[in-house]
């Protein structure tokens, strides 16, 4: 699955541990809307029917996740909507392209545990140092993602690929792996309220 070719240079896509119309809502959607188009033209319908702004888009996933995704924003990025997402003992993630760079950042139980680089599959904290006995980065330790200052990740997060290292930590840290089918139509979104708008401190 190529996120570039489906996406863009600019794209972020979050795993909430949320409901559809929940989600949305935490990260700003106030009257999400169905949007029975692909990817491809989610946006132009958004516009057509709710005006400028930040879109957000979101679906479903098994074992009740929910999955969105933005185009040239990074609102589920922001540190303050991922802490609200994982509340309560849950986990939440979301990544992003802004065009370069491909990072992941991980959030538990109101916390942010650290950025997850997905160009060479290490674990940074966000203070620069990682808690390696938190249950969480434990398990993406154990799938080989490196959480040291070695910066050299083995067994299945050992590859050239961003997308598959991103693929594998959703797995990991949710229990879906993500297909291209899961990027179909349709979806749910709208647009997402000013305090949420990208530019915001992360």
């Amino acid at each position: 699955m190529d996120l570039d070719e489906m996406f863009g240079e600019g794209w972020c896509m979050t795993l909430a541990p949320h409901p559809l119309t929940e989600t949305l809502h935490l990260m700003g959607v106030a009257d999400p809307v169905p949007c029975p188009e692909g990817l491809n033209h989610a946006t132009r319908f958004l516009q057509e029917h709710q005006g400028e702004g930040a879109f957000i888009l979101g679906r479903a996933m098994p074992g009740g996740w929910t999955l969105t995704v933005e185009f040239e924003s990074w609102i589920g990025f922001d540190d303050d909507v991922l802490r609200t997402l994982a509340a309560d003992g849950r986990t939440a993630v979301s990544a992003y392209r802004d065009p370069d760079t491909k990072t992941a950042t991980i959030a538990h139980d109101g916390a942010i545990l650290g950025r997850l680089e997905l160009s060479g599959g290490y674990f940074g904290g966000p203070s620069g140092s990682v808690d390696t006995g938190h249950p969480v980065v434990a398990s993406l330790t154990a799938a080989g993602f490196d959480a040291s200052e070695d910066c050299e990740p083995s067994g299945e997060a050992d590859t050239e690929e961003p997308e598959g290292c991103l693929i594998l930590a959703v797995r990991v840290l949710t229990g879906i792996t993500l297909t291209a089918a899961d990027f179909d139509a349709p979806w749910t979104g709208g647009v997402s309220c000013p305090a949420f708008s990208p530019g915001r401190s992360t």
